[in-house]
């Protein structure tokens, strides 16, 4: 086995469905070769996702970021959930670190705010492994998720096509330590996991 891809979960701002898009990127990549997830964040997100079904409820390996270099040479995909305020060296030691920095965005002012900033840091870095990825994005008839898109894509900022709509499907899925493809009696659920499928098969298709 070569070495992993690894893809790095990471923002200046929180609450953003971090956690949530490296759970849910891990479960996709699980579909594909071995997996594993490293919590990198403070308050273990995914540690604690994954604790609520007794470890049992996710397809996938999650380790302490402290204890991946003990594993990773038997997995082909590595996903990083990074702190969710990063120092300016740590948020460099991931962006640099990693095949792939996936940055969610939700289409909300203050939201935007931190994105402008995490894109600020990368370009001082003159780091371009990146994609910002729209997460929780109103329905129609609200337009904010459009509008973020296009004043991304004016300004040449790499874009993941597939986008995470704003569903309560994901808060089930955490409450109860699944991937989002197996909650049980939300209708909307199926929908929800076929949005992270999208976003996977960009992630390895390139």
């Amino acid at each position: 086995m070569g070495s992993p891809m690894i893809v790095c979960i990471g923002s200046y701002k929180g609450g953003i469905g971090k956690t949530t898009t490296a759970i849910h990127i891990a479960a996709y990549l699980q579909t594909l070769a071995p997996t594993i997830l490293a919590d990198g964040d403070i308050v273990r997100a995914s540690g604690k996702w994954a604790l609520r079904s007794d470890g049992k409820g996710l397809p996938f390996t999650v380790v302490p970021i402290g204890q991946l270099a003990k594993h990773v040479r038997q997995y082909e995909y590595v996903v990083i959930d990074t702190e969710a305020n990063p120092s300016d060296e740590d948020f460099k030691d991931a962006a640099q670190g990693c095949d792939l920095l996936v940055i969610p965005a939700e289409p909300e002012t203050t939201a935007t705010d931190g994105l402008t900033y995490t894109l600020g840091k990368l370009r001082d870095l003159k780091h371009d492994r990146f994609k910002v990825l729209l997460t929780k994005v109103p329905p129609p008839p609200q337009t904010e998720g459009q509008q973020l898109r296009a004043s991304l894509k004016e300004a040449g900022i790499p874009l993941f096509k597939s986008e995470i709509p704003l569903l309560v499907a994901y808060r089930k899925a955490s409450a109860d330590g699944l991937s989002v493809r197996d909650v049980k009696g939300d209708r909307n659920a199926r929908r929800a996991w076929l949005a992270y499928e999208r976003v996977g098969r960009e992630i390895v298709n390139g």
